[in-house]
């Protein structure tokens, strides 16, 4: 009956040391796999570039850096100065969609006043997008359009452009480029690239 008792005992410690070890091992497996979620979650979808949601070595979230992932939207709003033709004044405004961290594709429109007349431009444009993991972000730009100018032929123009963003914050950043357009229909004419410096605004959401 004792050496039944004991017996009894010892496997019952057992048992509880068993179900510790167990309980704390089963924990410890959980709060690993929630930390590798977090992670993921931060990272998922941009392509591994360093973005708000990623921690800086000091703890901290670094708000600067750029908020492009795939999803992102874009609102860009700029100024021209060319230095080919008297330019009174000339504004557009482009709306854009991220397929990747990379790839911006959007539409634009803008209005250019060279005297007294006025020329209204709407296009559709692709953007690629040199991810540096800093708020510098260079990128090129394609894109064809439509011209209409109140006195003349409406024309076809083929875009290029070549610039940089700075990130103020992850949804704010400010740029310019350098580019030009060629004509490809119509009477009108253009000698392309580099005859105009754009200039603005761009917003992130």
């Amino acid at each position: 009956m004792f050496h039944k008792s004991v017996l009894q005992d010892t496997k019952n410690n057992m048992k509880n040391k068993y179900t510790k070890i167990t309980t704390l091992g089963a924990i410890a497996l959980a709060g690993l796999v929630s930390s590798s979620a977090a992670f993921a979650a931060t990272t998922s979808g941009k392509d591994g570039m360093m973005t708000t949601t990623d921690m800086t070595g000091s703890g901290t979230v670094d708000d600067r850096l750029p908020m492009l992932a795939a999803g992102v939207q874009e609102l860009s709003l700029s100024g021209q100065l060319n230095w080919e033709d008297s330019t009174a004044y000339n504004f557009d405004v482009s709306y854009g969609r991220f397929l990747t961290a990379n790839w911006l594709v959007g539409i634009q429109a803008g209005i250019t006043g060279v005297d007294s007349n006025k020329d209204y431009r709407a296009g559709v444009f692709g953007e690629y997008n040199f991810l540096t993991g800093t708020q510098w972000v260079p990128f090129v730009r394609a894109g064809v359009g439509y011209s209409r100018p109140e006195q003349g032929d409406d024309s076809g123009t083929v875009g290029l452009d070549a610039g940089v963003k700075y990130f103020m914050r992850s949804n704010m950043a400010i740029f310019a480029s350098v580019g030009g357009d060629w004509v490809i229909s119509g009477d009108s004419s253009s000698d392309g690239f580099a005859k105009q410096l754009d200039f603005g605004i761009k917003f992130y959401y």
